[in-house]
């Protein structure tokens, strides 16, 4: 991502057109600030997905038995040239961590192994990790990220000390889920292929979001979705496994295709409603081709311009540089430390902002300071920033605030 410069307060970008931001149909009077975690699907696509809809409700057998096939190989194309992957090597699943699931379960452990992940990693995945440790007698390794993030080289650092040689496989996020911050995956990757260590990147949260270039990362297997910053119907998920890991890497559900290669075998994963699959080419036309100057780079500067004005309103210190250069489309700030006295718990909080002030936005728990990890995407302005910062100084918060904001505000 570009940067600006440390010292200069950067700037908002010009409103996205009218028409943009009223293609997603999020109800009036709710300020969303959360897109990061489901994604939002703009009217282009639903559109698409209601056309393939019928398409295949008019002739089952036709369009399931004999036609699909043929088109989920058009949709991998079109992914592989998104994601600069070979699309014999992209498997379409529902998203991406039911591609680690596919992963962990087409390794053959052995008792001792361990495998590797991070304090910042998706629960979910250090759920299904530690399942795997727990079944096969392999041992979990959590490396400890501490905050603030200053530079990349120390977050590697932080994963090379971890690995040993019963390192089996790391997993590492290309962009923290409660943290938003970019982690140097194709350098953890490399250093992992030259330990003969297996490595996984899971980026839930990168297509759509940042440059990605797959195959130049050099991980053994890439996941993500494509239902969040690409914008497709939730239900659309990638696995790219390497070259040398394709051969034994399989889906989760074992079908008729069990042992025909990866593309056969992901190509096929029993009976299911493949609408979504199919909207994805429809998804990543409406990212690609909305705003003349990217919509990928007005997201980025955005969630860069609403870090840095939110650390100025809360009185509070970045995560991460000031610059941008470690986050995409979404930036975690840390809140006032008083608001724990004011609520229960950060779920709490968050249900609060959206009962009294009407804003979705997620409230994470960070070892007992809690933060707000803002999305910015075209719908949202700097308004929506400010509202949330009024809401959180409200009842004096932060000194000087003032004691009451109406609600809705």
């Amino acid at each position: 991502m570009a940067a600006n410069p440390s010292n200069t307060p950067p700037e908002p970008p010009q409103r996205c057109p009218d028409g943009l931001r009223s293609a997603f149909r999020l109800e009036d009077g709710i300020v969303f600030l959360n897109h990061g975690s489901f994604g939002a699907v703009p009217e282009p696509v639903a559109a698409a997905a209601q056309h393939w809809r019928q398409q295949i409700e008019s002739r089952p057998v036709e369009m399931l038995a004999r036609r699909m096939n043929g088109l989920l190989g058009d949709v991998r194309t079109r992914v592989g040239e998104y994601l600069a992957a070979d699309p014999a090597r992209i498997g379409l699943i529902g998203n991406a961590t039911s591609g680690v699931g596919a992963v962990l379960n087409s390794i053959h452990w052995k008792t001792g192994d361990r495998i590797v992940v991070s304090n910042h990693g998706y629960n979910a995945v250090r759920q299904a990790a530690q399942n795997c440790c727990e079944r096969f007698g392999c041992e979990l390794i959590v490396v400890d990220l501490p905050l603030p993030f200053r530079t990349a080289h120390d977050v590697v650092n932080r994963f090379l000390s971890a690995v040993d040689d019963r390192t089996r496989l790391v997993i590492v996020d290309h962009i923290t889920s409660p943290t938003a911050l970019i982690l140097p995956v194709a350098e953890i990757a490399r250093w992992c292929k030259s330990r003969g260590v297996l490595c996984l990147v899971d980026g839930a949260h990168a297509p759509g979001m940042i440059p990605l270039r797959i195959d130049d990362i050099g991980a053994d297997w890439y996941t993500g979705n494509l239902h969040k910053w690409v914008c497709a119907p939730r239900g659309c998920g990638f696995l790219v496994a390497s070259p040398q890991t394709a051969d034994w890497t399989h889906p989760q559900t074992t079908s008729h295709l069990h042992g025909h290669g990866f593309e056969a075998e992901f190509s096929w994963q029993g009976t299911h409603d493949f609408t979504n699959w199919l909207t994805i080419p429809a998804a990543i036309d409406f990212i690609s081709g909305t705003l003349a100057s990217g919509l990928r780079q007005h997201n980025h500067q955005l969630a860069t311009w609403a870090q840095w004005r939110l650390c100025e309103d809360f009185q509070v210190q970045p995560i991460s540089p000031l610059d941008g250069s470690m986050i995409g489309s979404m930036a975690a700030i840390p809140l006032p430390p008083i608001l724990t006295t004011h609520f229960q718990s950060a779920a709490h909080f968050q249900q609060a902002l959206y009962d009294t002030h009407h804003i979705e936005v997620p409230i994470i728990d960070w070892g007992g300071a809690w933060h707000v990890r803002v999305s910015a995407q075209a719908y949202n302005q700097p308004a929506d920033y400010l509202a949330l910062s009024s809401a959180v100084r409200a009842g004096g918060v932060v000194a000087g605030a003032p004691t009451a904001v109406a609600a809705g505000s």
